[in-house]
């Protein structure tokens, strides 16, 4: 139903799971009216019809991204979820349904403000309005949970290498600064050979996927990255070996994957004392490492292989240090600063 409001008009359609109109919203012109009443009641018919499971299957066939290692993480995680609420229609489900189904599905503790979001949801649904997402905390602000390894504390989380892991420890020391200086995905620090590496720079031609087959890293293409003087120092410690092109391996002369990462990564980071943390967060170290040195978020994404310009080192990280911005902006206008002249009595 279309409702004229003044200058715009008003759309309501009616929910057969609800048993009433449902609210769809206001909108300029006529048009612009009908077409949302024509994609409400098409969208709503459709998917009333499908049951979780189906919707499982056709969503993994037509959305997910084709790669497999994501298309086996997303089965994976589905597949609980597929098991216990298969047989749910689609038009069973409402934010009051939906939120307990995730919890259960996820196997999580309730998380804090959960009371405040039924509360939400409750208003919603009594109200017939569309849910609306809420803009997180991290996606206005950028992550400000995240606290990324200082200097000091990669040097000491790298150091435990040496002591827990014997003869094998200065190569997996140097395994971790390198990939933490260079800013490497774990596929790709994987997958790099000793011909990539010169002496300045790092060309990364290959990402190991989740499945163990090599392809071109993320976004499809190669990139060349600068090789900062501490990674090429870590190298010093990284006997060669000639049977393989790999430049990391393990003790055995294996290349790299996932499952032998963590047996290495595992004992160093419960030494280091955060048994919890992932290798990833070395990566975070290079973009918040780079930051603190005054390097732009556009010349931070083209060392961590993004391709958006800095739009996500910006809202991921912001900005560091304002402390370190401040001094960075004083040392620019060093040379154009005077002392200001002592003020003078009167009488």
């Amino acid at each position: 139903m279309i409702v004229r409001r003044g200058s715009t008009y008003g759309v309501s359609v009616y929910d057969a799971a609800l048993k009433r109109k449902r609210w769809v919203g206001t909108f300029e012109t006529l048009r612009d009216a009908r077409e949302a009443e024509r994609n409400a009641s098409r969208r709503r018919g459709s998917a009333a019809r499908l049951t979780c499971r189906e919707f499982v299957d056709l969503w993994l066939t037509n959305y997910a991204r084709p790669a497999p290692a994501t298309q086996r993480t997303y089965g994976y995680a589905l597949r609980g979820f597929a098991n216990d609420f298969g047989h749910v229609r689609l038009s069973d489900i409402d934010l009051l349904v939906a939120r307990p189904l995730g919890s259960r599905s996820a196997s999580v503790e309730r998380p804090s403000g959960t009371r405040d979001a039924q509360r939400r949801d409750q208003r919603r649904v009594a109200s017939g309005t569309e849910p609306v997402r809420e803009p997180s905390s991290r996606a206005a602000s950028g992550r400000k949970d995240l606290d990324a390894l200082t200097e000091e504390e990669l040097q000491s989380l790298a150091g435990h290498a040496l002591a827990v892991h014997e003869d094998y420890g200065p190569t997996f020391r140097a395994t971790i600064l390198f990939a933490a200086y260079v800013g490497l995905r774990p596929g790709e620090l994987f997958a790099l050979q000793r011909s990539d590496v010169g002496q300045d720079e790092v060309t990364i031609r290959r990402n190991l996927d989740g499945t163990g087959q090599l392809k071109l890293p993320k976004n499809g293409k190669e990139r060349v990255v600068t090789l900062p003087p501490p990674a090429r120092d870590a190298l010093l410690d990284v006997v060669p070996r000639v049977d393989v092109p790999w430049l990391f391996v393990t003790r055995t002369g294996r290349q790299f994957r996932k499952s032998s990462l963590l047996y290495y990564w595992n004992p160093v980071r419960a030494a280091f004392g955060r048994p919890g943390m992932d290798f990833y967060e070395v990566r975070h170290f290079c973009a918040t490492h780079l930051l603190e040195l005054g390097v732009s978020h556009a010349d931070v994404a083209v060392q961590l292989g993004h391709t958006d310009g800095g739009a996500l080192v910006m809202s991921t990280y912001g900005h560091p240090s304002e402390d370190l911005a401040r001094e960075r902006l004083k040392r620019a206008f060093l040379s154009t600063v005077h002392e200001l002249p002592v003020a003078r009595g009167h009488g």
